[in-house]
C-alpha cells in the first residue's frame, strides 16, 4: 500500500514547491513594485526641496525648497552669537567672529545641502536619499575670515597660557654653585584647537569647547645637574685668561659658568661647551684680534682705477684651532689658553686683487655737530678705511672700526642708550655705518646685518630722505655685508671736515650689475610725546638743558633690486625702519 502511495507524496510535494515559489515571486514582485513607488513618490515630493533629515547649524532644512531654507538658515545666522569660547582651566578664550572678519555664504551652503541626492550617480544618489531616512545629515557651512586675524588670535591664546619649560641650571650665589630648580612647562595642542576652531565654524556650533593643553618637561631636572656639580665646580674654580701677544682677556667665574652646556644622552648627563655662547664670544674676541688687509687707490679716472697698492697684511683669529684649544683647556679646568691667528691670504702682485673700478658711493652731511661727534666720525672713517674684504667674505663694521671707547681715542657724545640720548664713548660713529650702508647699497652688494636707529636722526635726513641710516652697538648691532663678486672689494672712507661731508666708496670688479633704489614710503606717522621737564639740583636755578631732542615717530621701508648684465634678477630687497615718536627732554636746574 505505502509503495502505491509514494509516488503520489512526492507529486503533492512538487506542486506545494511550486506554490511556495510563487508567492515568493509575488512578495518579491510587490516589493520591487513599492520600492519604485516609493522613489516615485519619494522624487516627486522632493524634486524641488531639500531631502529630509538634513540640517544646516542648528536648522533643519529637510523638506524645504531653496527659499525657504535660506530665509531659515540666515535668521538663525544673523541671530548666533559668532563667538568660539575655548576653556582651560576654568578660564575662558574668546575668538569673536568680527574681529577676525567671520562672513558666512547662506546661499552657497543652501545649494551644498540642495545638492544632496542630486550628484547624477545613481547609486550615490540612492545611499544619500536612504541615509536622510534613518538619520541626521549635518552639513558644512561656506565661510571667509581674515586669516592673519585668525592666526593672532591663535597665537594670542597660545601667549597667554603657554609657559616655557624652565630647565634646572646652575647660578653663583656669593660664590657658591647653586641650582636653580627645574619648572615644568605647558603648552596648547595647536591642532586640537585649530581643529576645534574650524568646526565650530564649518557647524555654525559656537557652545564652550575644551582646550587640550599638554605638559611641557624641562630638559635638564635637579638631579641631572647634582650627578655633574663636581665637574661644573671644577672648570670655574679659577678664571681663564686668554693670551695673545702682549694682550689678556680674562673669563670670571660667572663668565665660564655662562659657557657650560650640560647635556643628557641616554639617561647620562654630561658637560661640554655651549657652542653658541662660544661663538658669540669669539665674535667679540674677534674685534679685539683681527686686523683685515689694507689697501689704497692712488689713482682713480673717470671712475677707473689706474693705481692701487697694499698698505698692510692682515691676520684673524684661528677660530677652529681656538675653539679645540679652549674647550679642552676649559673641560680641563686650566687656567690659560692661547689665541693663535692666521694670516689672511696675499698676493705679491696688487693687481690680482682685481680693484679696477668704482662699484659705489655715499655720502652724509654732520653740518651742527658738537666737536667729540666730528673727533668720533672721522676717527671711525680713518680706522675702516682701506679694508679688503675677499671673494665670499662678510664685511664686519665693528670688526672694521675696532672697540669703540675712550681707551681706543673716542671722544664723549650723543649716543642713544636705554631709551635716552645721553653722552657716552663713541658718539658719532654711527655716521659711518650709515654712510656705508648708502654705499653698499648702490654696489649692489648683499646687505647681511643692518639696524636702523630708534627715532630718526636729524644728521641722516640733511641731504637724503629717511629711512637711509644704519647703526651699530658694539658688540651686539652690526652692518655687514657680502662680497658677491670673483675678487676683492675694497672700502675706502674719507671726510671732509671744512664741508661736514663723509664720503665712502667701493672698488672691485664690475659685472654689470645694476642697481635700482627705491624712495622711501612714510606710514604710520606719529608725533613726538610732549616735553619732559626734570629738576636737577647740579644746575643753576633758572637754567634750563636740552639733553634729548623730539622727533617724529614713522614705519619706513625702501626697496632695491639688483639686475645682472642680462636684466634677470640678483636682488630683491626690502629694508624697514620703525622709528619711535622721541620725547624731548630738558633738565630744569633747581641748586640756589
Amino acid at each position: 500500500m505505502l509503495e502505491k502511495i509514494r509516488p503520489n507524496l512526492k507529486k503533492l510535494k512538487d506542486v506545494l514547491n511550486n506554490v511556495d515559489k510563487h508567492k515568493a515571486l509575488v512578495r518579491a514582485y510587490f516589493v520591487i513594485v513599492g520600492f519604485i513607488l516609493f522613489l516615485t513618490l519619494y522624487h516627486v515630493g522632493y524634486a524641488k526641496r531639500i531631502i529630509p533629515g538634513v540640517r544646516i547649524g542648528d536648522v533643519f532644512v529637510g523638506g524645504m525648497n531653496f527659499p525657504e531654507a535660506v530665509s531659515a538658515v540666515r535668521a538663525f545666522e544673523e541671530n548666533l552669537d559668532k563667538t568660539v569660547e575655548l576653556t582651560y582651566d576654568g578660564k575662558i578664550y574668546n575668538i569673536s567672529g568680527s574681529d577676525i572678519g567671520l562672513v558666512y555664504d547662506v546661499e552657497s551652503t543652501v545649494a551644498r545641502a540642495f545638492e544632496l541626492g542630486r550628484s547624477g550617480n545613481i547609486f550615490v544618489d540612492t545611499k544619500d536619499k536612504l541615509a536622510s531616512l534613518i538619520k541626521t545629515i549635518k552639513i558644512r557651512s561656506y565661510y571667509s575670515v581674515d586669516d592673519q586675524s585668525l592666526s593672532n588670535e591663535f597665537a594670542r591664546i597660545r601667549g597667554e597660557i603657554n609657559v616655557e619649560a624652565r630647565s634646572a641650571s646652575f647660578a653663583l650665589n656669593e660664590g657658591d654653585l647653586t641650582i636653580a630648580s627645574a619648572e615644568t612647562g605647558r603648552r596648547v595642542d595647536d591642532q586640537q584647537m585649530y581643529d576645534l576652531v574650524i568646526a565650530a565654524f564649518e557647524k555654525m556650533d559656537f557652545r564652550q569647547k575644551e582646550l587640550a593643553v599638554d605638559e611641557d618637561d624641562p630638559e635638564l631636572e635637579n638631579v641631572d645637574l647634582e650627578r655633574v656639580r663636581d665637574a661644573v665646580t671644577k672648570i670655574i674654580a679659577n678664571p681663564m685668561v686668554v693670551h695673545f701677544e702682549d694682550r689678556n682677556w680674562q673669563l670670571s667665574e660667572e663668565d665660564l659658568l655662562d659657557l657650560v652646556q650640560v647635556s643628557v644622552r641616554a639617561f647620562i648627563p654630561t658637560v661640554g661647551l655651549n657652542d653658541a655662547r662660544f661663538e658669540a664670544y669669539m665674535d667679540t674676541l674677534s674685534l679685539d684680534i683681527d686686523v683685515l688687509p689694507r689697501g689704497e687707490v692712488t689713482s682713480v679716472e673717470n671712475n677707473v682705477v689706474t693705481g692701487f697698492q697694499l698698505t698692510t697684511d692682515g691676520y684673524e683669529l684661528d677660530r677652529d684651532k681656538f675653539k679645540n684649544d679652549f674647550k679642552e683647556a676649559f673641560l680641563k679646568g686650566e687656567s690659560e689658553v692661547t689665541a693663535e691667528v692666521r694670516k689672511v691670504e696675499q698676493h705679491s702682485d696688487a693687481s690680482k686683487y682685481g680693484i679696477f673700478a668704482l662699484l659705489g658711493e655715499g655720502t652724509s652731511t654732520y653740518v651742527g655737530s658738537i666737536p667729540g661727534r666730528i673727533a668720533n666720525l672721522t676717527l671711525a672713517a680713518e680706522r675702516t678705511d682701506g679694508v679688503l674684504v675677499p671673494p665670499g667674505g662678510i664685511y664686519s663694521m665693528n670688526q672694521s672700526v675696532g672697540p669703540i671707547s675712550g681707551a681706543t681715542g673716542y671722544s664723549t657724545a650723543y649716543v642713544i642708550a636705554n631709551g635716552r640720548t645721553v653722552l657716552g664713548d663713541g658718539g658719532g660713529v654711527c655716521q659711518t655705518s650709515t654712510t656705508l650702508f648708502r654705499a653698499v647699497l648702490d654696489a649692489g652688494l648683499p646687505i647681511v646685518e643692518r639696524h636702523p636707529h630708534a627715532y630718526r636722526v636729524s644728521y641722516y635726513e640733511q641731504d637724503r630722505p629717511v629711512g637711509f641710516d644704519a647703526s651699530i652697538y658694539q658688540p651686539s648691532l652690526d652692518l655687514k655685508f657680502k662680497n658677491d663678486t670673483p675678487n676683492y672689494v675694497l672700502v675706502t672712507s674719507s671726510a671732509d671736515v671744512p664741508n661736514s661731508s663723509l664720503t665712502f666708496r667701493i672698488y672691485g670688479t664690475p659685472d654689470g650689475r645694476r642697481v635700482e633704489v627705491s624712495e622711501p614710503v612714510i606710514t604710520s606717522q606719529s608725533p613726538p610725546p610732549e616735553p619732559l621737564y626734570q629738576d636737577d639740583p647740579t644746575l643753576p636755578k633758572g637754567t634750563v638743558k636740552q639733553v634729548d631732542w623730539a622727533a617724529w615717530g614713522a614705519n619706513v621701508y625702501l626697496t632695491r633690486k639688483v639686475y645682472k648684465a642680462n636684466g634677470e634678477i640678483m636682488q630683491d630687497d626690502t629694508f624697514s625702519s620703525r622709528y619711535q615718536p622721541w620725547q624731548a627732554v630738558y633738565l630744569r636746574g633747581t641748586k640756589e
